[in-house]
């Protein structure tokens, strides 16, 4: 790896930039939002912002990070089976949404392709923030569709009064998985520390019906009640230790994570032999071949964390951030190893918040990246490459009277450096403002707009070879020009005797990169052969909750969310989710909380090319929640029913609609203990 300047810039900043503590709070209101600069009250960002934390995010935590966030508004569940689940904001996936570790990217593969796992474990998490919408200025080009941000405390910003910990152990009769989690916390004087770990294991995903539907009058070729080849299995570790002195601290943390899982029968194409004889009659479907494919994932992180206040004059707080990860994931068929992907990889972020200037309050950031990512094996279709990433921005905001206003640039550079080629360089540019309204004690206006840049990936770039999660042949385009998103975002908020939020937003994409069916086949592998291209695309929705109290220890919540995405010059964009409202209906008093929640999903009739339409479904949630507080600890008992009506459930998000429905009718049993 070429990292020499990104470790001597990191290194020079130690001294420099570093921490002062934060508060953790569960109402969103008080929450600080640490994926912001100036780690804002979410009350007060002018984009839209939700966090997941306490007994809601106990609620909603699953085995990946799509799973834990498909009830939010404007967020679905990208799935390739049970072992991956990515989150898709506002129709938008992938290198558009970028997943954060605390402030930093996970570092992983899984914007690569659609069977490749995010290495991030809501389980242990403490809490989750969501940011919709362009959020390219803060965490760069793989962020102009929204942020997730998964804060896990592996890096202690205080020292905790007295030991305190947690254990939970959840059961979910849907595969029959187990997961045990754990967590520790613990210091003394001017060191903290912290321990995590959790471990899971599951069987194949039980479902209604055929994992593959039968064509009328054909026999079936896939498993009934059943998909085959799901089961998984999982651990991770971590461990960290701060310093924590009066105006701030550093820290570091060590992570490990192991992941095996199974990718469902038929969503891989495969070639033959080269021995085969030419007239034989190729066949790519593994479950034919009696070839499963298995994903054997294993990363190592280290990472440092530091804040100070008062570093320099003028200057309130200085922050850093530094992670280096060893990644890589074979592709095991039927048991031999095959395709290797690899992602060795520093990320460096520091951020300076300065005090008014004019009266803007503001901080200056920088944010660089050097990795070495490619794959080994017959089926790696991107070549090994060197990819840098340099990043300078500045956010500020000032109040006057009843109004806020947010102000934002970003410069950024990326550079692909192909083994097999010359380098291609970006230059990429972004800009946002933002204006609040407080019209009254109660309501509130807000108007964002933003200009956002994305440099195309590795992928796009340089792709040249079969790539059968998505059974297709897939090639490059080295002269890719960079995305443009000009976003546009009204929002309104009334918090009284009702809470209300409403948000509509338009956002043009010009040269929008997707693949194209080129309507030709690839001969020696016999698979369809897609073109990286461009062309402008509009994607345009809306979200809306309300959320109403009753009867002192009753609250109905009405909500809805709708996206529509389509190329200008003809046709639509793919996975897109269709329109979905519904009725939530909690009870909570003294110790025990229980609820419903009534999900109606229209039909997808907007397929993207050579997409099937997806029938809507209506799906019937229920949690109960038992609180016992005891002098040693607290206890919550939980259950959770997923899919009562037992529908059959396949997403329009879903790469393997076709292949893998969502779990039948399923229960979750669980325990947790903290103290």
């Amino acid at each position: 790896m070429k990292t020499p300047f990104m470790v001597a810039l990191a290194v020079s900043s130690l001294p420099c930039v570093a921490l002062a503590q934060s508060q953790h709070h569960n109402e969103i209101n008080e929450v600080i939002i640490s994926a912001s600069p100036l780690q804002e009250d979410s009350a007060g960002i002018k984009q839209s912002v939700s966090v997941l934390s306490g007994e809601n995010l106990r609620n909603k935590a699953a085995a990946t990070i799509g799973e834990s966030l498909k009830d939010e508004l404007g967020v679905t569940n990208q799935g390739f089976g049970p072992g991956v689940g990515k989150p898709v904001i506002r129709g938008q996936s992938d290198n558009r949404v970028r997943v954060l570790q605390d402030g930093l990217g996970t570092m992983d593969a899984s914007t690569v392709s659609g069977d490749h796992a995010v290495t991030t474990e809501a389980l242990l998490a403490e809490r989750i923030e969501i940011l919709r919408g362009p959020a390219t200025l803060r965490y760069g080009s793989g962020a102009v569709g929204g942020v997730v941000n998964v804060i896990d405390n592996r890096i202690p910003d205080q020292v905790p009064e007295k030991l305190k910990g947690a254990v939970e152990y959840r059961h979910n009769t849907a595969s029959d998985q187990d997961s045990t989690v754990f967590k520790l916390d613990g210091g003394a004087g001017s060191w903290a520390w912290h321990l995590d770990g959790i471990y899971r294991e599951s069987n194949d995903l039980k479902v209604q019906g055929y994992a593959q539907e039968p064509e009328p009058g054909e026999e079936p070729e896939s498993t009934r009640g059943y998909i085959e080849n799901t089961d998984t299995r999982a651990d991770a570790f971590s461990a960290g230790l701060s310093w924590i002195g009066d105006e701030g601290f550093i820290g570091m943390s060590f992570s490990q994570i192991n992941n095996e899982y199974g990718i469902p029968p038929g969503s891989h194409g495969h070639h033959e032999e080269d021995d085969h004889d030419d007239d034989h009659d190729h066949d790519h479907d593994h479950e034919e071949e009696g070839e499963l494919i298995r994903i054997d994932m294993k990363q190592t992180r280290i990472d440092l964390k530091g804040e100070w206040a008062n570093i320099l004059p003028g200057i309130e707080l200085g922050r850093f951030r530094l992670g280096y990860n060893d990644y890589e994931h074979i592709e095991l068929e039927s048991g031999e190893k095959g395709t290797k992907f690899f992602n060795e990889a520093f990320e460096f972020r520091g951020e300076l918040v300065h005090r008014e200037i004019a009266g803007w309050k503001g901080a200056f950031g920088t944010q660089l990246e050097d990795r070495r990512f490619g794959a080994i094996g017959d089926e790696a279709f991107v070549p090994k490459s060197d990819i840098r990433q340099g990043g300078l921005f500045w956010v500020g905001e000032t109040t006057h009277n009843q109004f806020s206003h947010e102000l934002g640039a970003r410069f950024d550079r990326q550079t692909v450096d192909p083994d097999n080629g010359s380098k291609i360089s970006h230059n990429i540019y972004s800009l946002s403002a933002g204006s609040l309204w407080q019209v009254t004690d109660e309501q509130s206006l807000s108007l964002s707009l933003s200009r956002a840049e994305r440099a195309p990936v590795v992928e796009e770039l340089l792709s040249n070879g079969p790539h059968f999660a998505s059974q297709s042949f897939d090639v490059g385009d080295r002269d890719l020009d960079e995305e443009t998103s000009h976003n546009i975002e009204l929002g309104y908020r009334y918090q009284g005797p009702v809470d209300l939020k409403l948000s509509i937003f338009y956002n043009k994409i010009d040269d929008f990169i997707f693949k194209k069916n080129t309507g030709e086949e690839n001969e020696e592998e016999e698979l369809d052969i897609y073109q990286f291209q461009q062309q402008d695309a509009t994607f345009r929705g809306a979200e809306a909750s309300l959320v109403v109290p009753f009867k002192d220890n009753w609250q109905v919540e009405i909500f809805g969310d709708y996206v529509r995405a389509k190329l200008d010059k003809g046709g639509d964009v793919p996975r897109i989710p269709p329109l979905r409202y519904g009725i939530a209906l909690d009870y909570q008093a003294y110790n025990w909380h229980t609820g419903f929640r009534l999900t109606d999903v229209k039909k997808q009739n907007h397929a993207g090319e050579f997409e099937e339409d997806t029938d809507g479904y209506t799906r019937l949630d229920a949690h109960f929640n038992y609180h016992v507080d005891t002098a040693a600890g607290d206890w919550l008992f939980f259950a959770k029913a997923n899919n009562l009506l037992d529908e059959e459930i396949r997403n329009s998000t879903s790469f393997l609609r076709e292949f893998a429905p969502e779990a039948h009718l399923s229960l979750e049993l669980g325990v947790r203990y903290s103290f």
